[in-house]
């Protein structure tokens, strides 16, 4: 009689880890995505700040080029300490679908970045059409890994909504890409600079994008999430 009660905990235990491991649980990688946002979003303005400082006090002016450094580290440096944040807390929670999900977010941020920073350093110097279009292109090292993330985040999360969203937008970034068009940026103090409507569309995913998406996901996990309760299962033994 014992062996069998044994063995019956052993089956329930098994049962709560494998519910634990496998089951949609989002609302713990939610905030990762909202801090993504976030993090954009504070260098977003440190952009503007660089352009400001640059339409005020010249090009020379060494707050420039530090600004306009620390862009792109704010970027790096924010993806790093996130994922090391969210590895170790998903890690404990025992959620592989969300952990997997955050490893491949994490690859593909600080991976791309990487190789931007190695592709600017790459980047002969100058300004002939040939040097601007190689500078343009730097835009693809960092939108295309993201929309292949968000593209795997649809199908590991399955759902539709984040796949047809980023399919969609796959097709106007390639439209707008292709189109060259420009627009005015930086303009606080000055002129500023064009920059190309599908770089400005980058931006705009990766601050409001990243934060519509963790919401979804947040609200998701309380309104149609499978996550299941498994004190009861301790409870039952």
């Amino acid at each position: 009689m014992d062996k069998n009660v044994a063995l019956a905990l052993d089956d329930i235990s098994l049962i709560k880890t494998v519910i634990e491991r496998t089951q949609q649980d989002f609302s713990k990688i939610a905030p990762f995505f909202i801090w993504v946002g976030i993090i954009n979003g504070i260098a977003a303005i440190v952009e503007q700040l660089m352009y400001y400082i640059r339409n005020t006090y010249g090009y020379e002016t060494s707050l420039v080029h530090i600004f306009g450094a620390g862009y792109y580290w704010i970027k790096i440096i924010g993806y790093i300490i996130l994922f090391i944040f969210f590895s170790r807390k998903l890690r404990k929670a025992n959620n592989d679908i969300s952990y997997g999900m955050l490893k491949i977010w994490g690859i593909f941020l600080i991976g791309s970045y990487v190789f931007i920073f190695l592709y600017m350093h790459l980047l002969p110097t100058g300004n002939n059409d040939r040097i601007m279009t190689l500078w343009r292109c730097k835009e693809l090292l960092e939108i295309l890994p993201i929309i292949f993330a968000l593209f795997m985040t649809g199908i590991l999360t399955q759902r539709k909504l984040i796949t047809i969203c980023t399919a969609c937008y796959s097709v106007l970034y390639l439209v707008l890409f292709l189109s060259m068009k420009e627009m005015p940026f930086g303009t606080i103090g000055g002129k500023g600079t064009l920059i190309s409507v599908s770089s400005f569309s980058i931006r705009v995913v990766m601050i409001l994008g990243m934060v519509a998406l963790g919401l979804f996901f947040r609200i998701g996990a309380k309104n149609h999430g499978n996550k299941y309760n498994t004190r009861s299962f301790s409870n039952e033994a």
